[in-house]
């Protein structure tokens, strides 16, 4: 494993945007998004890919949790605060935007594959 693979997914930061992001693919079932995040022709379509993202966290979260009451959603692990697991605050932001500078589609991918993956939450059928 490369080293900036290895520096990617060491961030804590990269981890909690992939926490959310499993979070947005089970509640706005959104693929397209995971999609332009792996595939991003610079940092700028980068950059407007997490703002799409993030745009909706607040309907995400409260989506989250109505559907965790209501016995919809199933959170895996001992989460307390749903709202402090998922969210992205603008530091970790800013970290994620540091490391795709040099290589967004790199990053992107890393982030998308690894959401998509992600088995944290899941639909109670």
């Amino acid at each position: 494993m490369s080293e900036q693979v290895k520096n990617i997914l060491s961030e804590p930061c990269v981890d909690a945007y992939i926490r959310y992001l499993g979070a947005f693919r089970v509640i706005e079932s959104d693929y397209g998004l995971f999609d332009k995040l792996a595939r991003p022709r610079n940092f700028e379509d980068f950059a407007r890919v997490v703002y799409e993202s993030v745009r909706v966290q607040e309907r995400v979260l409260s989506r989250l949790k109505d559907g965790i009451l209501r016995g919809e959603y199933e959170v895996v692990g001992d989460v307390g605060d749903v709202e402090k697991a998922f969210r992205v605050g603008k530091n970790c932001l800013s970290k994620i935007m540091e490391l795709a500078k040099d290589n967004p589609r790199l990053v992107g991918s890393l982030i998308a594959s690894l959401a998509l993956a992600y088995e944290g939450i899941r639909e109670r059928r």
